[in-house]
């Protein structure tokens, strides 16, 4: 595809991007130049899509920037490299085969609803994920979907430029990684041959308006190492310059920081330092800005977010005029004075509602603080995805892959740009194997017609996912998991039921499998009619209703009676309802199900849960974020023994215990005021030696004897720890 915009005046990639993304199932890597609108597309496909998707990035800031989560966050991946095999003998500190990947993912029923309803997943700053995180994705998937499909048959759509932001690897891993992957790019995963993953590249620059600079900035990107470019880009050098009124992007941040402090120095009026204020949860390796802004009146700043009203965008640069604790005053490069208020960012969490099955967003966190920060210098690193008019560039000692492009590629024209230190040919880094993946993927695709045939998959797709029974078998496996974690009695008859049941469904899910494959040959056979695919498929509903309800349902609600009379935790007796629920609404489900349009069930559902075994429709209240949790922190913080605390509040001792992990966890509570420091210190090291091990197996390991309450403790603890020391990046 050659052309940019069409006669109409339309952006042809970018509509195909967004109706592939709106229409189809297919998996898509949406990329770009600098400047291309990537972002803004983004934020209109999760605007109209009536999928239900979720967004990530492999980082804190990045996740925060993009309004949704980390990847490690949302599929509990370790912080270690994934080996793509079962068995490894390499570092277990370092790396994780897919045992140990299986004994880290700890996933709870909220975790495992958001999984299996999930249909859309959006990875930003793709460029940044290593092809092992990649494959763990890929390999987590499928594993909890029970679905063999590449990711688990969830869309991907995977966003970023190769060019700008490369991968981290560090030094003792590279070698281990070699073994496995070409490169640690993600195009060199394994999954990436069978994903069927469509590029599609934004071509349309909007940022930059001049095109004998987007010309430059194209081959700096490509790494055509161009003699005539260097001389060009050196006769904007200049030996002293002015830092008023333009920022300075420097390759390290010991040369911003030097520049910033040396400026603020300067200035002769007063300074003051303004705190962030941070509620909930929201881990330090997302913080937007600093914690602490140190400004003075006359300061150089620039702002860090957009305003929702227009008055400033990421990027624009001014001075501040009057300095307050709750307002500052800013007057921009154009003559305007900005009153600035303080902004939260959101750290959010994804869960699926009960009642409405869709996946929502939830404030798990804030942090509240002015979207400014010194600007006579920043890092190419953190200038990413900004604007600036006028730039001063210090590219000396420029060491990174694609490195010197993001840093030009921030300034509109060349006119505005600056070089305070000369540039050469070496500053030009590209990876070479990131040029030949690009140019592979330029081949020409009739994209209309691969469109035509795409949305009609997806809607043949859809009709048959209806039919699709896998959850059946997760809810199964996420139940056993619970019965080997939890003390129950029978334990092993109990888990003797559970694979009867996977026994029965995989009979069940042979036959979905050979229905699906006979839908699909009905489907594509012209001389099939609507009303033939009608009736066999209200034949299937029947039968599999039948079946998962004789051959399933039946037999845990005979479990469920039993183990009601029995001395059990409660919690075990809520994962049985749990997996009750779950299995009825699959039912519910095929009764449901249309085509085109067409109700198939026209009777009576055959089989339907009493109204008192339903799940109690609560009253969607706005509560206070931790708030229970907030009244023991009150108790304690007065001095009440943890068992005072439970009996005047009506809660067991292991509910408040619970409580107390968290806050140990959130850094309310400190450890040190609950256990013995020697305990603690004995306890933590063979927690941290033995991470993938659940509590019953860790405190087996433990050198002295101790309750699961303590144990929550230390592990809240360590966690705390870990994400205190914890770099996404």
């Amino acid at each position: 595809m050659h052309s940019e915009i069409d006669k109409t005046g339309i952006n042809v990639e970018r509509a195909l991007a967004k109706d592939f993304a709106l229409h189809t199932n297919r998996n898509m890597f949406l990329t770009g130049k600098a400047g291309t609108g990537k972002t803004t597309l983004l934020k209109e496909i999760l605007k109209e899509t009536n999928k239900k998707y979720l967004v990530t990035a492999p980082t804190g800031v990045a996740a925060i920037n993009a309004g949704g989560i980390t990847l490690h966050s949302f599929l509990f991946l370790p912080l270690k490299t994934f080996l793509p095999i079962k068995y490894s003998n390499h570092r277990g500190d370092i790396f994780c085969d897919q045992n140990q990947l299986v004994k880290h993912q700890k996933f709870n029923r909220e975790k495992l609803d958001l999984i299996l309803e999930l249909e859309l997943l959006v990875i930003d700053e793709i460029s940044m994920v290593r092809a092992d995180v990649f494959d763990a994705i890929d390999y987590t998937l499928r594993r909890i979907r029970r679905n063999p499909a590449p990711f688990g048959g969830v869309q991907l759509l995977i966003i970023g430029d190769l060019f700008q932001l490369s991968p981290v690897v560090r030094q003792e891993v590279e070698p281990v990684l070699n073994e496995f992957y070409k490169s640690p790019y993600f195009f060199d995963s394994m999954v990436w041959q069978s994903s069927k993953m469509l590029t599609i590249e934004l071509k349309k620059v909007y940022r930059q308006e001049e095109q004998h600079f987007v010309d430059i900035l194209n081959k700096i990107r490509e790494g055509d190492r161009d003699q005539t470019i260097v001389d060009e880009l050196n006769k904007r050098f200049i030996s002293d310059p002015e830092y008023s009124d333009i920022i300075a992007l420097t390759t390290h941040n010991r040369k911003a920081d030097k520049i910033n402090q040396e400026e603020l120095s300067s200035l002769g009026s007063e300074e003051k330092s303004l705190s962030a204020k941070i509620s909930g949860k929201f881990p330090q390796s997302a913080f937007p800005t600093l914690e602490n802004i140190t400004l003075k009146e006359g300061a150089q700043v620039m702002f860090i977010r957009n305003h929702p009203d227009e008055l400033y965008f990421n990027g624009k640069i001014g001075k501040v005029t009057k300095l307050g604790d709750e307002l500052i005053t800013v007057k921009t490069t154009d003559g305007k004075s900005i009153l600035v208020d303080k902004i939260d960012w959101k750290n959010m969490k994804y869960s699926v509602n009960p009642e409405t099955e869709k996946i929502e967003q939830e404030e798990i966190g804030s942090f509240t603080q002015f979207p400014l920060r010194l600007a006579w210098a920043v890092t190419v690193h953190k200038s990413q995805g900004l604007t600036f008019d006028k730039v001063i560039l210090d590219l000396e000692g420029s060491f990174a892959s694609g490195q010197m492009y993001v840093a030009l590629s921030r300034c509109r024209s060349l006119e505005g740009l600056h070089l305070s230190s000369k540039v050469n040919l070496s500053n030009i880094i590209v990876d070479q194997r990131i040029v030949r993946f690009t140019k592979e993927q330029q081949s020409e695709v009739d994209f209309q017609a691969l469109l035509a045939e795409e949305k009609k998959i997806y809607g043949d797709e859809r009709f048959k996912k209806s039919f699709a029974v896998e959850k059946i078998s997760a809810n199964l496996n996420m139940w056993r998991e619970v019965i080997l974690d939890k003390e129950i009695p029978s334990q092993t008859d109990a888990l003797i039921m559970v694979d009867d049941l996977q026994d029965e469904f995989d009979k069940i899910a042979r036959v979905a499998n050979t229905f699906s494959q006979r839908l699909s040959l009905m489907m594509e056979d012209e001389e099939v009619d609507d009303a033939h695919i009608i009736e066999r498929s209200q034949k299937a509903i029947d039968y599999f209703t039948d079946e998962i309800h004789e051959k399933i349902l039946k037999k845990i609600f005979v479990h469920g009676a039993e183990y009601s009379v029995k001395s059990v935790a409660k919690g075990y007796l809520d994962e049985v309802e749990n997996v009750e629920n779950a299995i009825w609404k699959i039912i519910e489900k095929f009764y449901a199900i249309e085509y085109n349009g067409q109700s198939l069930n026209i009777e009576k559902p055959k089989h339907q849960r009493l109204e008192s075994s339903k799940p109690k429709k609560k009253e969607r209240v706005k509560k206070v974020k931790g708030e229970t949790y907030t009244k023991t922190l009150e108790m304690f913080e007065d001095g009440k023994a943890l068992a005072l605390i439970a009996k005047e509040r009506g809660l067991a001792l292991g509910t408040i215990e619970t409580h107390i992990s968290k806050l140990i966890k959130e850094g309310k509570v400190s450890i040190f005021d609950v256990m013995k420091e020697k305990k603690v210190e004995k306890a933590l090291k063979v927690s941290k030696a033995y991470m993938d091990l659940n509590y019953t197996e860790l405190i087996l390991k433990m050198p002295f004897k101790m309750s699961f309450g303590e144990l929550r403790w230390i592990t809240a603890y360590r966690d705390l720890l870990n994400e205190q020391n914890e770099s996404f990046d």
